[in-house]
């Protein structure tokens, strides 16, 4: 059996509040739709821009290969019809390899670009896909869901050569199209590379035109469309198609205009995320791999700062596209300069886990995505530490970089790379300040200064800080009738979150209005949310691996509603009773505290006029009786009744309708994270015992379905990871695909 896909992103374990296959918004209904295969160019993203044919002369073929930027456009008439899509793609050649560019989480242009959609301007280095928005807080954001894997292979779609499989769905929202039509932009972006020893001659990149259902029981066909009821098939012909062309001539004109894509480039430090930075200083040497010890905030080499000061301290990589399998090193400061603490997460490592051993100064982790080494993200940083400066330190200048020890892995044997850094220089005395290099002491905003919130007290494991967003601050006055923007920050400690489902509360009728899809605290998750019932839920996952919030970030992003009837007085808004914060796929586990915003009605107070706040005392605020630290049982076991054993009628058919489609996986979402509640206004009333007993895919209580009960589930995101491989490539048959995790 081949090995599932495993760049397909983990399922969200939290909810979507309504069906991901219908929109809320229903229009018209489109007659056809369509895909197309061609040529992309960021500056020109649209479908009428790009060629379905190009032709490439052999001699102007580098040693590397030649990049043709290349895009899946998707053509559809009603803007917020489409419930989900399928559209894998091949070649014909087993020369030609595809290189895929995640619109949420991969970086496509050399830093960030300048954009304008529906009137809101933004910057990203992210290429801009079919359906999207943007606000002043967010910037730009992918609609639907995606999941998407890049193969060398897949036996399921009837291809031996490189294989790209995408599903999308609307994820229960509505969109719109990014543009003025839906192939103004990209349904996805990817890189088809042809090697410089190709065989001249005409080759295709095409659909892959296949059953989904392995088993064959029931037609999942790919490409195909589901819009309101209606499916968009080739058999059915009501799906148009388009392939590439691409012609290797031994004599002619290549087209360049179209073959040079913008890449990611290492001239500058990648900045923080929501600020502007400076260029760091880069290493010299001919090194194969090279580091910049840089603070944090400023991203520069060369600081001032005050005897036992601590400093937080990014050391950025500089690979080149090397693969990279591991990294262990030994830190080393003069002066008595001693590292303080390593955080657990690499940025230039996605999903990477860092250990530590702080009194020796060491750290390592390795660097893998199975077997496969990975290749740093340039700019960022393969390490975040914390510094002390000691209380007794000279007036002088000192460094800190590594001691002797940097090894660095090119696979699993031996390290086999040369390194060189920049160490960071830290000057003391003449009235350094802890960091002079800065000038504010919290991340802020995009394109704006902001000052530090209050935090929160108590022994919890995670807390939070209801602060209003531009200033900050968590006490301020405001008008009836106004509504105001809130983020709700995060303070983890660097422990792992996989996921969190939480309701809010406010007193004196002051209500919940808006939720944003995003959270600055876990950059590409997307927030699922009930603004009806106050809720709002989202998982944390990159593949299989919890996320470490970045501490001070919104976890939330809220606009709330002050009653236009409200009296004078003093306000609070907050979580309800319910605070969930998981620590893995299976349970939550931490406890957590939060300090409420603070809302001051009356004497003359304007719409949002901030006010100085107060250090935390150690007494936790009171808002009405609530509390969010109080224990609850497993989520997935508590619904059902215990004893009584049921047979699987079909192996992920979550919602009972003979079936193994999108519609599962949003029922095994809603069920793992206690969302039952939810089902019937997302158009899934089933069987729910049945349902958990057909979606338990992983490691099952009976491996021949015979004979389960409903109670014992253990439902958790994995199972719908098993389902949506199984959406997406077919690659096996569902039922002898329901093995322990270790088999």
């Amino acid at each position: 059996m081949k090995k599932l896909i495993s760049a397909v992103t983990s399922l969200c374990m939290a909810a979507s509040m309504v069906s991901a296959v219908v929109p809320a918004t229903v229009g018209a209904a489109d007659s056809t739709k369509g895909f197309s295969i061609k040529t992309y160019n960021i500056d020109t993203p649209s479908a009428d821009n790009g060629k379905s044919t190009i032709t490439i002369d052999k001699k102007d073929i580098p040693a590397g290969g030649y990049t043709i930027p290349s895009a899946v456009y998707y053509s559809e008439a009603t803007d917020n019809s489409t419930g989900s899509l399928l559209a894998s793609i091949t070649t014909d050649s087993k020369d030609i390899k595809f290189k895929l560019y995640d619109p949420d989480k991969d970086a496509y242009s050399a830093g960030e670009k300048s954009y304008t959609l529906k009137g809101v301007d933004f910057t990203s280095d992210h290429y801009i896909s079919f359906a999207g928005k943007a606000s002043k807080r967010e910037g730009y954001m992918a609609g639907g869901l995606y999941q998407m894997a890049c193969e060398s292979s897949q036996t399921a779609a009837k291809t031996d050569n490189y294989f790209i499989g995408c599903s999308w769905m609307n994820n229960g929202e509505d969109y719109a199209w990014a543009g003025e039509k839906s192939d103004s932009y990209p349904f996805y972006v990817f890189d088809t590379i042809i090697p410089q020893d190709i065989a001249a001659g005409t080759y295709k990149v095409m659909f892959c035109d296949y059953n989904t259902d392995a088993t064959g029981k029931n037609d999942n066909p790919c490409p195909m469309v589901e819009s309101q009821g209606t499916r968009f098939t080739k058999k059915e012909g009501n799906l148009k198609l388009e392939e590439l062309t691409i012609k290797v001539t031994d004599g002619g004109t290549s087209e360049e205009t179209t073959t040079t894509a913008p890449k990611v480039t290492t001239t500058t430090t990648a900045p923080k995320q929501n600020e502007t930075t400076t260029t760091s200083v880069k290493p010299v040497s001919n090194a194969d791999i090279k580091f910049d010890f840089v603070e944090y905030e400023s991203q520069k080499a060369t600081i001032e700062a005050k005897p036992g000061a601590s400093i937080d301290v990014d050391v950025n990589i500089t690979a080149g596209g090397k693969d990279v399998s591991a990294l262990d090193v030994q830190f080393k400061g003069t002066g008595g300069i001693v590292l303080e603490d390593v955080l657990g997460s690499a940025a230039a490592f996605p999903g990477a886990k860092v250990s530590k051993n702080v009194a020796e100064s060491r750290a390592n982790y390795a660097t893998l995505k199975g077997d496969t080494p990975m290749v740093p993200v340039d700019g960022k940083s393969a390490f975040g530490l914390t510094i002390k400066i000691p209380d007794n330190i000279a007036d002088g200048t000192y460094t800190f970089g590594f001691d002797s020890q940097c090894k660095i892995f090119k696979d699993n044997t031996k390290f086999n790379y040369t390194t060189d850094f920049t160490p960071l220089t830290i000057k003391i005395g003449n009235g350094g300040s802890d960091v002079t290099t800065t000038t504010t002491t919290t991340a802020p905003k995009q394109n704006e200064t902001t000052t530090t919130s209050v935090k929160p007290v108590g022994d919890a494991d995670i807390k939070f800080d209801f602060v209003e967003y531009e200033s900050q601050k968590a006490t301020i006055n405001a008008k009836a009738g106004a509504s105001v923007d809130v983020d709700v920050n995060i303070t983890a400690g660097g422990k792992d979150v996989s996921a969190l489902d939480v309701q809010f509360k406010g007193t004196g009728g002051i209500v919940l209005e808006d939720v944003l899809g995003s959270a600055a605290a876990f950059p590409g998750a997307k927030v699922s949310k009930n603004v009806a019932e106050s809720r709002a839920n989202y998982a944390t996952l990159k593949g299989d691996t919890p996320m470490v919030p970045v501490d001070g970030k919104s976890a939330f992003g809220l606009t709330i509603k002050i009653p236009t009837d409200i009296a004078d007085g003093t306000y609070t808004f907050g979580f309800d009773s319910q605070c969930k914060v998981f620590k893995d796929n299976t349970k939550f586990n931490y406890t957590t505290d939060f300090t409420p915003l603070t809302i001051v009605i009356g004497n003359g107070g304007t719409d949002v006029t901030t006010t100085t706040t107060t250090t935390a005392t150690t007494t936790k605020p009171v808002v009405t009786s609530t509390t969010t630290t109080t224990p609850i049982q497993n989520p997935t076991t508590t619904t059902v009744p215990s004893g009584k054993t049921i047979k699987v009628t079909m192996w992920g058919d979550a919602n009972c309708d003979g079936k193994v489609n999108v519609a599962d996986v949003v029922a095994v979402r809603n069920m793992v994270a206690d969302m039952d509640a939810f089902l019937a206004d997302a158009g899934f009333a089933f069987d729910k015992a049945q349902g958990r007993v057909n979606a338990d895919v992983v490691d099952p209580q009976d491996i021949t379905g015979a004979a389960c009960d409903p109670a014992k589930v253990k439902m958790t995101g994995a199972d719908a990871d098993h389902i949506i491989s199984y959406i997406i490539s077919g690659s096996y048959d569902m039922a002898k695909a329901v093995t322990p995790k270790n088999s």
